[in-house]
């Protein structure tokens, strides 16, 4: 019987390692739907993780889930989400059902995604699984500039719905934000990693990729990274390392006055350029949905069809159509004032917990580092997802789930809530 239970669990850990390898095709394969929408590998690689992982448990005895400080707000937000969702059905027909369904399954594929990577690994994987997730950021980044110098000019996809993007660092995302904010969060990860690390030789491997990161976080010229890149930088610095801090206020000084188009980039941001009032007017359309479905939204993830019935939408095939240029304002107006509140309450729970990680001095260090570094890489996203909806994009959602498992794997003991099986 144990063997049996190895050999499933060696290939639910196997799958886990594909999923994560599978964001970096970002959006390079996409399997159409609709014209609006579509499904990604981790998608399908995610929901298949769990529906694997809920198979193991309905063959023991008991459901084993694990007991964490997320449970509540992440199963309740959940199920809110699926309440406004079904709310909110007469507003669909047809594929657009079928369509708004994908995404409500996607979400929960993500969020229970965290169960899986905390019930399968264990000592011998753990730390595995924490170098995979850190090798995907760099590798993530090493694509950036692939893509830098031999697709310069996004030009030619806007056919497709993506926007023109001309010498910006895209990546697989094909957008320089997502890219960025992606990329800072590596960066939290990495600072967590270099600042509680005492051999030498790695700290100096920790240094240069966390260099290479920053470089690709510069190249994407992205006003909202800089801004979450400043905010994690200075998180971290004050809790841990003031000297950082002064360095790494010096080093972006430096980058400011060597790339030019960073220095306007910046400056521009202080002017109401015409990225700032379409963000405005962005914000105002959120607003005129809120106000008509203020208690629990349109449904999650119905914006896109409410959107061109209220002639928001100039382009349907316009892939940020689905979300407002704020992660809050998108949980607003899909699941209403109570979603945003249980949203918020998760998003509390994530910060309060990785820093009471980082903050116990009985913990392991890399444990530590690990609890610093999401908290200063989610604080930071929180600052990056009001400029744009950072938090619901699926690769940055899930590699985030996929950091918190880290988390509460490692953690000793993890408390199970057992049900039984009839």
């Amino acid at each position: 019987m144990s063997i049996s239970r190895n050999k499933k669990r060696s290939f639910l850990e196997i799958w886990l390692y594909l999923t994560a390898l599978a964001l970096l095709l970002g959006q390079v394969l996409r399997i159409p739907l609709t014209e609006e929408g579509a499904l990604l590998p981790i998608d399908l690689l995610a929901i298949s993780s769990v529906l694997f992982w809920v198979g193991k448990n309905l063959k023991k005895k008991e459901f084993v889930i694990p007991s964490t400080s997320l449970n509540l707000p992440l199963v309740l937000f959940l199920l809110i989400a699926s309440f406004s969702f079904l709310l909110n059905s007469n507003l669909l027909v047809g594929k657009e059902y079928l369509l708004g369904f994908s995404y409500l399954l996607r979400l929960a594929g993500y969020l229970l995604t965290f169960f899986v990577v905390i019930d399968t690994l264990h000592a011998e994987n753990w730390g595995k699984f924490y170098q995979l997730l850190i090798f995907v950021g760099l590798a993530f980044a090493f694509l950036g500039f692939v893509q830098l110098i031999f697709i310069p000019s996004f030009e030619f996809m806007t056919k497709y719905g993506w926007d023109p993007h001309i010498n910006r660092l895209l990546s697989t995302f094909f957008d320089p934000n997502y890219a960025g904010g992606f990329l800072v969060f590596v960066s939290a990860l990495v600072l967590g990693r270099l600042l509680f690390t005492e051999n030498k030789a790695e700290k100096g491997l920790w240094f240069f990729a966390f260099l290479f990161l920053f470089t690709g976080v510069i190249f994407t010229y992205s006003r909202s990274s800089y801004l979450a890149f400043f905010v994690m930088l200075l998180t971290i610095g004050l809790f841990r390392s003031p000297r950082l801090l002064f360095v790494g206020v010096l080093v972006l000084l430096i980058a400011f006055f060597t790339f030019p188009r960073m220095q306007q980039r910046i400056m521009s941001g202080f002017s109401l350029d015409v990225t700032a009032q379409m963000r405005l007017a962005n914000y105002q359309q959120a607003e005129q949905i809120i106000n008509d479905y203020p208690w629990f939204g349109v449904g999650y993830n119905n914006l896109r069809v409410v959107r061109e019935e209220y002639d928001q939408i100039q382009n349907p095939s316009q892939h940020t159509a689905g979300g407002f240029d704020s992660s809050f304002l998108t949980v607003w107006a899909t699941t209403g004032i109570i979603g945003l509140l249980v949203y918020l309450w998760l998003c509390w729970r994530i910060l309060k917990e990785s820093f009471k990680q980082f903050w116990d001095k009985k913990s392991p260090p890399i444990l530590r580092g690990l609890g610093l570094g999401i908290f200063a890489g989610f604080l930071s996203l929180l600052v990056h997802s009001q400029f744009v909806n950072s938090l619901f994009y699926p690769h940055i959602m899930l590699y985030i789930l996929f950091s918190l498992g880290l988390l509460y794997a490692k953690r000793t003991p993890i408390k199970e809530i057992k049900v039984p099986n009839r």
